[in-house]
């Protein structure tokens, strides 16, 4: 950071212009655009106590210790942030950089078992999320596009996180790191003194390769912030009293995880009288975002996997049923929003009229089943029907094809065991 450039961010925090405060220490504007750009070689140690008094800043300004950590985050784990909350506790500030490559970062997801990829957007977050009360803790990325594979490329990429650390005004005083070999490459490379923690992994013992392989087996070590990233999202749906509800409870209590009810039936409770009757097109699209705040939240809390009670094919079903027509907003979600597992249950089990359904003949609800299918095949939606009229017959093979869901991996590649890669 050049000599006296913090002066400007005291100015905008203490929401002051340059003239006001050249008023208050008893200097010209000029002097003190000067001063605060650095022109000034010899200033005036009177104005400047008087300054940072002004500013509520200590005087003589105490040297910052500065320090750095560097790592994909590919995904943020608990090793992750113990050698974060580690370096945050010996410094003043601590910047942690993002170091991301579009290319490798694609390699390390297909290597892996995900069913999707993180976006740097997804990393940013966790970090910024589990981070943010936490005020001398700053966020950066780290483009690493185009540098060869690690172990090679050090020598550009030396040069990138340099320019990085120059153009943000960052002089660090130590770079922390897990990895004892990289720490060498950081002092050599950066002319910075480095400090490992945790080399033995005495205190964490987990790595981000270990999650991306398998999630569920390290979830203790995934962050509160991670986690709803890979819980499993699985949807019931069917007609009315088809057994959704009833079943989605069950999955939840059996799987200790959480579920979204249907807010459709709390919508018409809360906004229209309890009467489905003074349903309109226009009331469609509140309806799913009310259930994308219920499948939000559901998530948030998960452990491993969500239920969700009807989704957003059933809810264009309802429109078109007594709309005659879909409504664009809920297809947006539809397209938007995917499920990891849809389970279809047959419209085949006693139907209960509790006042909110109308669809109870024969005939309209063997239609609206058919009308399921047929938006599910039009949207690609995958799912599995269970047939069976039997309650406990529906619950085991729910229980089955969950267990099926949590366990599937993705074919993993030999040379998963031998690959390296930057910031482990």
């Amino acid at each position: 950071m050049q000599r006296y450039t913090y002066l400007k961010l005291a100015l905008k925090e203490n929401g002051l212009t340059l003239q006001q405060a050249a008023d208050r220490i008893g200097v010209t504007k000029g002097y003190l655009s000067q001063l605060i750009n650095n022109k000034i070689k010899e200033p005036s140690a009177q104005k400047l106590q008087a300054l940072h008094e002004v500013l509520h800043l200590e005087y003589p300004p105490r040297e910052k210790n500065i320090g750095v950590v560097f790592g994909k985050f590919y995904p943020l784990h608990t090793g992750h942030i113990y050698l974060i909350q580690r370096a945050a506790s010996q410094v003043d500030e601590l910047h942690v950089i993002l170091c991301h490559d579009a290319s490798r970062d694609f390699d390390l997801f297909q290597k892996s078992s995900m069913t999707k990829q993180p976006t740097v957007e997804d990393r940013w977050r966790w970090l910024l999320q589990t981070f943010k009360y936490q005020e001398n803790i700053k966020i950066h990325d780290l483009s690493e596009y185009g540098i060869p594979p690690y172990p090679d490329g050090w020598d550009e990429w030396a040069i990138r996180a340099k320019k990085l650390l120059s153009d943000n005004h960052i002089q660090a005083n130590a770079i922390y790191s897990s990895e004892p070999k990289d720490a060498i490459r950081y002092q050599e490379l950066l002319g910075v003194d480095t400090v490992v923690i945790d080399a033995e992994r005495s205190f964490m013992n987990i790595s981000a390769t270990q999650i991306r392989q398998e999630p569920f087996h390290y979830w203790d070590y995934i962050p509160t912030e991670v986690k709803p990233f890979f819980v499993r999202k699985v949807a019931i749906l069917g007609g009315e009293s088809s057994g959704k509800s009833t079943l989605v409870n069950k999955l939840a209590n059996t799987f200790n995880t959480t579920s979204a009810w249907e807010y459709g039936r709390d919508y018409v409770f809360s906004h229209l009288g309890g009467n489905e009757k003074a349903l309109q097109f226009s009331d469609y699209d509140k309806i799913s975002l009310g259930q994308a705040q219920y499948i939000d939240f559901a998530v948030k809390y998960a452990n491993k996997v969500a239920f969700i009670d009807t989704d957003y094919v059933t809810t264009q079903a309802f429109c078109m049923t007594y709309e005659g027509q879909k409504h664009p907003f809920v297809q947006a979600m539809i397209e938007t929003q995917p499920f990891d597992l849809v389970i279809l249950l047959e419209n085949n089990t006693p139907w209960v009229n509790d006042g909110l359904r109308h669809l109870g003949s024969k005939e309209k609800r063997k239609d609206f089943q058919e009308l399921l299918k047929q938006l599910m095949h039009e949207n690609n939606i995958p799912y599995v029907a269970i047939t069976s009229g039997n309650y406990e017959e529906r619950y085991l093979e729910s229980i089955r094809l969950v267990e099926q869901l949590l366990n599937d991996k993705k074919e993993q590649n030999d040379e998963n065991s031998n690959y390296e890669n930057w910031a482990k």
